[in-house]
């Protein structure tokens, strides 16, 4: 039996507490089976209170838990992305004032909120705009930058296209750098530029300079000729003189070349093999491919005191003084000049040189002071007007057989005898047109009307030229007008002259279309926005405030552009669709004839 030491109730061995008050039974021993007494095990308790207090301690650390993941995601910094293209490409990226790449350019770890950009490129108006960066999204811009457009004189065209023709001619010698300083693709450009910042043909032709010049930067990089490798990227340097990428790179070579030291006897050997074979060869200083001189200063560059190399770059002066000299033996005075300036620049102290520059260049004042009394007593010596007729007749028939060189050089002949000859002027501008020397047959054309204001052919070149050529289309209305007013030409009567100008009319107008915005309502799958809509030369752009819904697509990247009504369906050729709503009904005529006008570009 057990009994309760608190109530005195005995209860049967099956019992270890007292049913009433919970209190451990003692084992009286009465009633025993003879067995030895089994030792009551004492039980823990928790209480109620101890429970529910656990409870609440376990309940608030979890709410102190949720609250600081849930600040910490929300007061936690998101950043987001920014796609940023432009028309025309290659333009230079900044954002908040830091160098971000040159467009097409993917910017990724931004900061959510404002960010100003800012785009530069040669030739185009700077461009800033604050954009709002969403976080955990890219954001897809696209702005069209605004070109340059100086009111450039005739004059200054003229000179533009007698530019663009040395601009070619170095291309197509392949003398790309300095040196020379005065003779090469990069300077032409900049001279160009320098008058018309715009100008299309010098900005393509430095893109295309730095993306041939990048490609064998990075070959070099990537196959370890790391001289090479800093030669190039010290070209491209001089293209893009802020990238400070580029300048980043070329220090990082001139870490590896000093690292690149060790084989550096087996390196001045080829570099010795490859001096001598320049100079057997003639390839003396650039522009030449692979030139003794590049190749003697590498081998400097490695062995400052290089006996080798300061001979050899003494035999190389030596030489390119006996070039000088052989071409003024010939009476080549011009090639002499610059021969010479060619060893000074890169042998500024050599007085043999100095010297003979100086006799040269006193040789050519000699001769253009001579040159034009030579001229005036030609003038003095009065041809007959048999002869002036005949010149007349020479320069017509040169003209019309092809020769306009000949033709050209003849006419101004002619001018020294009749300088108020419209005819003159008509027929240099003439020639110049036929070798495509548009802004120059542009200039004598001018001339032509200041002698001969009602010179229909003139006002009728001068109306197709502005138009094709300079796309000044008010300009080439004014001389097409005028043309029509002195009665046409055989080829071109009146009718056919007006044609022309309803044509410019109509062009003018859908010009000024292309800068409108359509308000429209962009339908998406369960829902819609709304935006501005333009339709350009170039593609189609729409421009919301929703994060994913802005897009630019050129005409060559669309399937088809249709209007029904109000609706306009755009259809990529990845399968992207569009569908709008125009929200001005009033407006369908004029985008309907937009996308008439450049539907055959989806061709």
């Amino acid at each position: 039996m057990r009994q309760c030491s608190q109530c005195g109730n005995s209860y049967s061995d099956d019992y270890r507490f007292c049913p009433s008050d919970a209190t451990p039974l003692v084992d009286t021993g009465a009633g025993g089976s003879g067995q030895k007494p089994r030792p009551v095990r004492e039980s823990a308790q928790i209480s109620v209170r101890t429970l529910m207090l656990g409870l609440g301690i376990l309940i608030i650390s979890a709410l102190i838990a949720f609250s600081g993941v849930f600040l910490y995601q929300y007061w936690k910094p998101k950043y987001g992305a920014l796609l940023i293209k432009t028309t025309p490409l290659g333009a230079m990226i900044y954002v908040d004032g830091s160098q971000r790449g040159v467009s097409p350019v993917t910017i990724e770890n931004l900061r959510s909120g404002g960010h100003q950009v800012k785009i530069t490129r040669e030739g185009y108006k700077e461009f800033v705009q604050q954009v709002e960066v969403m976080p955990y999204a890219t954001e897809n811009l696209h702005w069209s930058l605004e070109p340059l457009v100086p009111q450039l004189s005739n004059e200054q065209l003229a000179e533009v296209e007698s530019l663009q023709t040395k601009l070619d001619t170095a291309q197509q010698e392949n003398i790309l750098f300095p040196p020379p300083d005065d003779y090469n693709v990069l300077f032409f450009a900049n001279r160009i530029l320098d008058i018309d910042p715009a100008n299309s043909h010098a900005l393509e032709v430095k893109a295309k300079l730095a993306e041939t010049v990048r490609q064998l930067a990075d070959v070099a990089y990537a196959r370890e000729d790391w001289l090479e490798a800093e030669r190039q990227y010290k070209d491209l340097a001089q293209l893009y003189p802020e990238d400070i990428s580029i300048n980043e790179r070329i220090a990082d070579l001139a870490s590896k070349i000093d690292a690149s030291m060790k084989d550096r006897e087996q390196q001045i050997t080829d570099w010795q093999a490859k001096a001598e074979a320049a100079m057997k060869a003639g390839a003396l200083v650039p522009p030449d491919k692979d030139n003794a001189l590049e190749a003697l200063r590498n081998i400097q560059r490695l062995d400052k005191k290089s006996v080798y190399a300061r001979q050899a770059l003494s035999h190389l002066k030596e030489l390119l003084q006996n070039r000088g000299d052989i071409k003024i033996t010939s009476g080549d005075w011009p090639g002499a000049r610059a021969e010479f300036r060619t060893a000074l620049q890169y042998f500024p102290e050599d007085p043999y040189s100095k010297e003979r520059l100086a006799a040269v260049e006193s040789k050519l004042q000699e001769i253009a002071q001579v040159e034009p009394q030579r001229v005036q007593k030609t003038l003095e010596e009065q041809p007959s007007r048999q002869q002036i007729a005949a010149l007349r007749q020479s320069a017509l028939n040169s003209y019309r057989s092809g020769a306009f060189q000949k033709s050209r050089a003849e006419w101004q002949d002619y001018l020294k005898l009749e300088p108020s000859s419209d005819e003159a002027y008509f027929y240099i501008a003439a020639s110049y047109q036929d070798e495509k020397q548009l802004d120059t047959a542009i200039l004598n054309f001018e001339k032509c009307l200041d002698l001969n204001p009602n010179h229909v052919l003139a006002h009728l070149n001068l109306g197709i030229l502005y138009d094709r050529h300079r796309n000044d289309l008010k300009r080439a209305e004014e001389h097409l007008k005028r043309a029509k007013e002195l009665g046409g030409a055989e080829k071109y009567p009146p009718d056919r002259i007006q044609a022309m100008i309803q044509d410019l009319v109509d062009r003018t107008q859908l010009n000024a279309l292309q800068k409108m915005a359509f308000a429209v309502e962009h339908r998406h799958a369960f829902s819609s926005c709304r935006g501005n809509l333009r339709i350009t030369e170039e593609g189609v752009e729409f421009k919301t405030t929703e994060t994913d819904h802005s897009f630019y697509e050129t005409y060559g990247s669309l399937r088809n552009f249709t209007m029904d009504g109000n609706e306009i369906s755009i259809r990529t050729r990845n399968n992207k669709k569009y569908n709008f709503r125009l929200i001005n009904p009033e407006e369908s005529g004029l985008v309907q004839r937009l996308i008439a006008h450049y539907s055959r570009a989806l061709q």
